[in-house]
């Protein structure tokens, strides 16, 4: 076989599923080492113009695929993540490499651990193949960033366009078929809004839901992160590895939603009643909760329409009220410092948070605390809500306006402690991605991730891949 014709097969595994390619891999079509160095070498020719990856693992993660091809070989294979290529979120330590968390300011010392997930993740064989651009200190939800530069949404090849923050790179690198998951962190949607505007599934994980050493924090009470993938079914393969001990034995079965019924027959869906979204949202966005809405009820859901027992007004004041604080704690000394090189909007965010009293920070977490109780008796009888993920598709990042966020929505899983899933919806007229999501109660991924599924059993939004820029 010559090497065009070779380069031409090998093409259309930049936008397989997870599942798909463990498939390849368990047949032979394709070994870990051959898929690893597809995939480096599209990092080589796309991130130049992309700007999704700061850094890439290319000598360790060939050695880590050459490990799985012998595994598979002995029959020992690890379960469906063994032999797939992961990037991580620059926020998350790897050994061995410098967590700059986006900042010019920490371009230090290489970390000496990895950080508890992504060991979980190495554990159940997959290879990480490199750690992704974020917005500064995870602080914004465009995907912006001045210093080290702003990754280019793939959806718009002509015109750059906002990626979505804070995990700007890690959905840019799934969405242009860098690599067929990666891993973000949720401070305030930043794993769903970046899936939102890049057309992808996006998980944000219950808070406290598995170890997060070694993953920066920016507002603790807060963080939480997440797989970025194609479909919920991948989401529930990297959801299954990072919250299961690999030494347990587990049969491959359990990973994805295989064993799981795909209707939704007896589950409750729950929207806001038309007109009762507190902020302008974009007609297509609307069209696409609306057919999104449908299919769940093809699937065997049924609809309900309750207004929320919070104002998310509210919410998004309280998070960002204490997402400043929490980052005038963190970076306040280098945020003072004018001479330090910091995005200007970063800073202005952090210098917010030093007229947040303790006694006023004490009281946002009562409020906080309230809220989720509110939250989880407001669920009782929901087995989930559905809403935007984002108000209106990625903007022109001429058009941005910094003083304001895209996570007027999603700010709400955050705030009262839960669980949430950003799935495509659509597109608008110009070709740009629409999205919706989908709230849970604390610790329900999997049947979020089950609803996802099902609805995108009926519909085609996670299979289209954008035409990039050259």
């Amino acid at each position: 076989m010559n090497r065009a014709t070779q380069a031409d097969i090998m093409e259309h595994y930049a936008f397989n599923t997870i599942a798909r390619l463990a498939g390849y891999l368990d047949t032979q079509s394709v070994t870990a080492e051959l898929l690893t160095t597809f995939f480096l070498k599209r990092i080589d020719q796309l991130n130049p113009t992309l700007n999704a990856f700061v850094t890439v693992f290319r000598e360790q993660a060939i050695r880590d695929a050459q490990a799985s091809d012998v595994r598979r070989r002995a029959g020992q294979t690890l379960g469906p993540l063994d032999g797939i290529p992961i990037a991580i979120k620059d926020m998350i330590d790897v050994a061995g490499a410098v967590t700059t968390q986006g900042s010019a300011l920490q371009a230090g010392q290489a970390c000496k651990e990895t950080a508890a997930l992504v060991r979980r993740l190495q554990a159940h064989g997959a290879i990480v193949i490199g750690k992704t651009h974020t917005v500064e200190f995870a602080f914004g939800g465009w995907g912006t960033n001045t210093h080290k530069g702003t990754p280019r949404n793939p959806w718009d090849s002509h015109r750059a366009r906002a990626p979505g923050g804070s995990s700007s790179g890690s959905a840019v690198a799934v969405a242009a078929g860098l690599a067929p998951c990666a891993i973000g962190t949720d401070t305030g949607g930043s794993v769903r809004i970046p899936a939102a505007f890049c057309s992808l599934t996006g998980l944000k994980m219950t808070a406290g839901r598995i170890d997060t050493s070694g993953v920066m924090p920016l507002a603790p009470v807060l963080d939480s992160v997440g797989p970025i993938t194609h479909t919920a079914d991948d989401a529930a393969i990297v959801y299954q590895a990072l919250t299961s001990d690999p030494d347990s034995g587990s049969d491959a079965s359990c990973y994805g939603l295989s064993d799981e019924s795909d209707g939704l027959d007896g589950m409750i869906l729950c929207a806001v009643p038309d007109e009762q979204y507190e902020i302008d949202v974009q007609r297509s966005v609307r069209l696409g909760l609306r057919d999104m809405l449908r299919m769940a009820e093809m699937a065997g859901a049924r609809i309900v329409r309750e207004p929320l027992p919070l104002s998310v007004a509210s919410v998004v004041e309280q998070t960002n009220l204490l997402m400043a604080a929490c980052g005038w704690h963190l970076h306040g000394n280098e945020a003072l410092d004018a001479a330090l090189p910091m995005d200007p909007f970063i800073r202005r965010r952090i210098l917010a948070g030093r007229h947040v009293s303790e006694s006023q920070f004490q009281d946002l977490l009562g409020t906080q605390r309230e809220a989720a109780l509110v939250w989880q008796r407001w669920m009782v009888d929901k087995d989930a809500f559905m809403l935007p993920s984002v108000p209106a598709v990625a903007p022109l990042l001429s058009e941005i306006d910094e003083t304001a966020s895209p996570g007027f929505f999603t700010r709400l899983a955050n705030w009262t402690g839960t669980c949430a899933l950003a799935l495509p919806a659509g597109f608008d007229p110009g070709n740009m991605p629409v999205s919706v999501q989908l709230v849970g109660k604390p610790g329900d991924e999997r049947r979020l991730l089950r609803i996802g599924a099902a609805i995108q059993s009926l519909t085609a939004w996670h299979a289209y891949s954008p035409t990039l820029p050259s």
